[in-house]
């Protein structure tokens, strides 16, 4: 029997990491990529000790050539693939009247365009196995609150790209699926805000207006630091879209989130801007 097979992008920490981990526990033939060689080793190593293999590339996906490359590596290995799960990206956190164009563009750049090249250059290989691309959104990608616009902003355009690629697909037998994550203890939040206080900070960029949501903000990711739902659960929720025959367009993970989802939805804007004030003092 062949082994089925699948790319993971961003497996150096987090869910992608869990994920490369837990499909070549299952046997799948695994291709990852990661940034950093020291990751490709580690990551390498932990596979190896469980007993499994799988093929971990060095590819920063905003690099056009590096993800063309990807792609050519990938179909050198495999004449089908399986499944694409989109899950490297970042996350900035910045008040919209202060961050910086550039950051603004690198944002959506890596969350958004990169997100389409990568599907695009493995995109043969997803046809011709009738396989299942898997875009990582999050709660963010539904509703936005202060100080995490461009975030927000990066992942309402991947859920309107997964909306219209999954029409586009259907015909083909290609699925997309968003998976859309609430709070979880990874590294993003803690990276990202150390990340954005220095830019601002080699900029002279004065945050002082805004320092009450940057308190809060920072705060915020403290918490979810140590608290969330496992990495596990993200990856156990891929195994899950991939086993089933007609998988849902969207999957929130934790499954109590999805409320959170449903009052935004059904919530008045003045009503949802007073509660998140409130909840911020603002």
């Amino acid at each position: 029997m062949i082994a089925k097979s699948l790319l993971i992008t961003g497996c150096s920490t987090g869910f992608g990491r869990a994920t490369a981990l837990h499909f070549a526990k299952l046997g799948w033939k695994v291709f990852g990529t990661v940034r950093k060689e020291t990751d490709r080793e580690s990551l390498l190593r932990e596979i190896k000790e469980g007993g499994n293999s799988a093929e971990i590339f060095l590819c920063d996906i905003v690099r056009e050539a590096e993800v063309q490359e990807l792609g050519r590596a990938v179909a050198a290995r495999c004449d089908r693939l399986d499944a694409l799960v989109n899950n490297a990206g970042s996350a900035f956190a910045a008040p919209m009247e202060l961050i910086p164009p550039d950051i603004l563009r690198e944002q959506l750049d890596l969350n958004v365009i990169a997100q389409v090249a990568v599907t695009q250059a493995v995109m043969p290989l997803l046809k011709a196995a009738k396989g299942t691309i898997i875009n990582v959104s999050s709660v963010g990608g539904r509703m936005t609150t202060p100080m995490l616009g461009p975030y927000s902003a990066s992942k309402h355009a991947l859920e309107a790209i997964s909306d219209a690629m999954r029409i586009e697909l259907a015909p083909f037998g290609v699925k997309v699926v968003v998976i859309e994550p609430g709070g979880s203890p990874t590294a993003i939040w803690g990276t990202s805000l150390k990340r954005a206080l220095a830019m601002f900070q080699e900029r002279h960029i004065d945050l002082s207006p805004y320092q009450k949501l940057v308190d809060v903000t920072v705060a915020g990711a403290e918490v979810r630091s140590r608290v969330g739902f496992p990495p596990e659960l993200f990856a156990e929720t891929v195994e899950k879209i991939l086993k089933s025959p007609k998988p849902a367009a969207r999957y929130p993970i934790p499954d109590s989130i999805a409320w959170v989802i449903r009052l935004r939805r059904f919530m008045p804007d003045w009503a949802w801007d007073a509660m998140v004030r409130r909840r911020v003092g603002w």
